[in-house]
């Protein structure tokens, strides 16, 4: 878990000696497409992007230990972390922690179809709209797009839908 990179021996633990820096948290590469399709009287529209090489340290699966337990004196909410890391002291200064975060997101998805001469020549518009559809990541924390590089109790995106009706002459 901790390696002595100074060379000095002793204690790797929390020695600042012994610290570097992993990973960083932007991208090298950035990526966005978007598209619209129409037939007839149908439309179809979508958004997606994705970052590839930032890295995310996951603070919520370092807090995670027994040690929480026994100074509290009662189970509580865990990550499912603790079950693989079995860690008894919480781990915050390790890069065990640091996962590649890389992601692509179906940002929005749009469909709608358009009554023309729908009452006395007005048009009118229905569509269904879905925001946050997809992220496809290897990244196990709560998202992998967080400010700073630092997964620390995000608030996860909501998945929205919406259904629209338009009315023009």
């Amino acid at each position: 878990m901790y390696v002595d990179l100074s060379g000095k021996g002793g204690s790797v633990s929390g020695n600042t000696a012994d610290q570097y820096i992993n990973h960083h948290p932007a991208p090298d590469y950035i990526l966005g497409f978007s598209a619209r399709f129409e037939y007839k009287k149908f439309d179809l529209s979508a958004s997606t992007r994705a970052e590839f090489g930032n890295y995310v340290y996951n603070q919520v699966a370092a807090s995670a230990s027994y040690d929480q337990m026994y100074q509290i004196g009662y189970w509580k909410n865990f990550p499912t972390y603790l079950n693989n890391t079995q860690f008894v002291k919480r781990q915050y200064t390790s890069d065990y922690f640091v996962s590649n975060a890389s992601f692509f997101k179906l940002d929005n998805l749009s469909a709608g179809y358009r009554f023309d001469n729908f009452i006395n020549k007005m048009n009118a518009r229905i569509s269904f709209t879905v925001q946050n559809v997809l992220t496809v990541t290897k990244y196990k924390g709560i998202d992998p797009e967080v400010p700073g590089g630092i997964d620390n109790n995000f608030y996860p995106r909501p998945r929205t839908f919406m259904l629209g009706i338009s009315l023009s002459y």
